[in-house]
């Protein structure tokens, strides 16, 4: 019988692999030893038959699959109020062997795609923000001349993201400091001219005359009327008129602010049974909201 050689390889068990995916590696020890008074002992790996086991192979060869990469969320698209933030969301190939490579959505399919969007609510929108005090333009002076009065009023008005102004009762800006501008000034300080008989006056002169108003460029918002004013002596033109005498040629008129009209139609209609709700969150100067729910927004202050 063949005497059984007392040197040989002990192995233990394999670790865990270094990767569940892509090719990872695993070991375990290996070692030479001689039994000696029985136990086990460690001695030099040349004594052992060569070649020796293994202490290291390959695992998990198979390819890792595909999964989402996602982006921190960018800033909200509101300071206040409710807005929207967006991050960025793709498929990548996760193989650590190669270049991760952006993949089509459909190749993700273990699990959903994350949202790239979703709603931020910050601290509620002061409304007041948008009020403000607008100063009318000036009256027509209260006389032609021998000095009168010109006035200008105040007006509370809330301005549309569009640039137009609608005019409020005064009591919603009394929180809003006034402006300090004045409001009645002096006008038409000239004396009225005079028709002294022929005496120690001298030659005849001109005289200012005024055509009617014109009607006014605009119903609302602001217009101008105009109208002609000629030097005359008699019928004929004339070029001795005083200057300071001359009556105005154009007038501020119907400065009244325009009212928003509401768009209805089927140019201006609601797209979604939920359109009441964007008024309440102050999304009517979203583009998008203001122009799916059109008529809702038409009508809100919001």
């Amino acid at each position: 019988m063949a005497c059984r050689d007392p040197h040989s390889w002990s192995v233990g068990n394999w670790s865990m692999c270094s990767r569940t995916c892509g090719r990872g590696t695993q070991s375990r020890p290996v070692q030479c030893t001689r039994r000696a008074h029985y136990r086990e002992e460690p001695i030099s790996a040349s004594l052992c038959p060569q070649p020796a086991p293994a202490s290291h192979q390959a695992c998990n060869s198979q390819s890792c699959p595909p999964a989402w990469s996602i982006g921190p969320w960018a800033e909200c698209s509101r300071t206040c109020g409710k807005g929207w933030r967006k991050r960025a969301v793709v498929c990548k190939s996760t193989n650590p062997s190669a270049r991760a490579q952006l993949l089509h959505d459909t190749s993700c399919t273990s699990e959903p795609k994350p949202r790239t969007q979703e709603v931020c609510l910050l601290k509620r929108c002061h409304k007041h923000k948008k009020l403000q005090w607008l100063v009318s333009a000036w009256s027509q002076c209260s006389v032609t001349c021998e000095g009168g009065t010109q006035h200008r009023v105040l007006r509370c008005a809330e301005k549309y993201v569009s640039g137009k102004y609608r005019e409020l009762a005064s009591k919603k800006c009394l929180h809003l400091p006034k402006p300090d501008l004045e409001l009645e000034r002096a006008c038409a300080l000239f004396p009225c001219p005079k028709h002294p008989s022929y005496a120690a006056a001298g030659p005849p002169r001109g005289s200012w005359f005024a055509s009617p108003w014109s009607q006014c460029t605009a119903s609302c918002g602001g217009g101008v009327q105009r109208r002609t004013v000629q030097c005359l002596l008699g019928e004929q033109p004339a070029s001795d008129c005083f200057q300071h005498q001359k009556p105005e040629t154009s007038l501020a008129c119907n400065t009244h602010f325009c009212p928003i009209a509401e768009k209805r139609g089927t140019f201006c209609k609601d797209l979604f049974h939920w359109c009441y709700l964007v008024p309440q969150y102050g999304m009517c100067s979203h583009r998008f909201y203001s122009k799916q729910c059109c008529s809702t927004c038409s009508k809100s202050n919001l």
